[in-house]
């Protein structure tokens, strides 16, 4: 087994059920598996992969693991000398998967790789960012607008590429990660603390710690329909934020310690009090407790 694909699903059945088409209808040069980790899902996605999809190996979760510990669970079983984490909101456009698997067998170096995301216009999406730092929480406060190039590519946690050159970067979107397993096995998966967001930010960061690297390649582009089981009408989805908050406070915890931790949170708080003056929106101060009690 060459690469193990694994998609983690959740209420998405028409989207997983495009996902595994276009891999179906484009790959054709390496040998792969399809492992779907379903999320206790109650939209029928189940009984959708077992009778359309009959060679995928379907693995059901009796909670909502979340994203790091469902891929996990496909981690576990893979059999594949790469695995790929591809999103249930994404599909691919072209034989994704064999121009990694070519590209990864030439740079052994290379821990993860992934494609420039795009949306179904073909405009750019987040593909990948620079780890999250007390400089960019510092610099979000107003004083981006001093550096706006340099922080858009070297201090943002979230970057929309911008040439097409390949590019080494501190991580790749969890939407489409290409991994070698050999590196997994060494330092291991997806931390279990965290169940949705920061989570491959973590993972690259024990990569980078590792001397892995993590590079992005234009030349290969996928489509990701960002946010395809999390879509909500409300301007502010206060679990997400809550979600995302906690999860950025562990990251930083994690990966820099307490002091700058607090220090982020601290910076985190003032953001949001900045903008409740600026807008005379109570949802801010709403995110300032959310924020304190991460």
């Amino acid at each position: 087994m060459q690469v193990s694909i694994i998609i983690v699903n959740y209420n998405t059945k028409d989207l997983v059920e495009q996902c595994i088409k276009s891999i179906y209808n484009h790959v054709s040069s390496c040998l792969f598996e399809i492992i779907v980790v379903d999320n206790c899902s109650v939209d029928g996605s189940q009984d959708l992969i077992r009778l359309k999809f009959p060679n995928v190996i379907l693995i059901q979760s009796e909670l909502n693991l979340g994203f790091g510990r469902a891929n996990n669970l496909g981690i576990n079983i893979a059999k594949g000398r790469y695995v790929f984490l591809l999103n249930s909101d994404t599909y691919l456009i072209d034989d994704a998967i064999s121009s990694f698997m070519t590209y990864m067998d030439k740079h052994n170096d290379i821990a993860c790789c992934g494609a420039e995301l795009i949306d179904a216009t073909a405009k750019s999406q987040i593909s990948f960012g620079n780890f999250p730092s007390v400089f960019e929480a510092f610099s979000e406060l107003g004083f981006f607008l001093l550096y706006k190039k340099y922080f858009k590519r070297h201090l943002a946690s979230a970057v929309i590429n911008y040439d097409i050159k390949e590019k080494d970067v501190d991580y790749i979107c969890g939407a489409d990660m290409f991994i070698r397993k050999s590196v997994l096995d060494k330092i291991g998966a997806f931390d279990p603390d965290f169940f949705l967001y920061f989570e491959e930010t973590e993972l690259c960061f024990r990569f980078h710690k590792m001397g892995y690297i993590s590079r992005l390649l234009p030349f290969i582009r996928i489509v990701h329909l960002e946010g395809g089981s999390q879509k909500t009408n409300e301007s502010f989805n206060y679990n997400k934020i809550r979600i995302f908050t906690r999860s950025r406070a562990i990251f930083f915890r994690k990966c820099y310690g307490d002091f700058r931790a607090m220090t982020a949170k601290i910076l985190y708080v003032l953001q949001n009090l900045i903008l409740f003056l600026a807008k005379g929106k109570v949802d801010y101060l709403r995110i300032v407790k959310i924020i304190i009690n991460s």
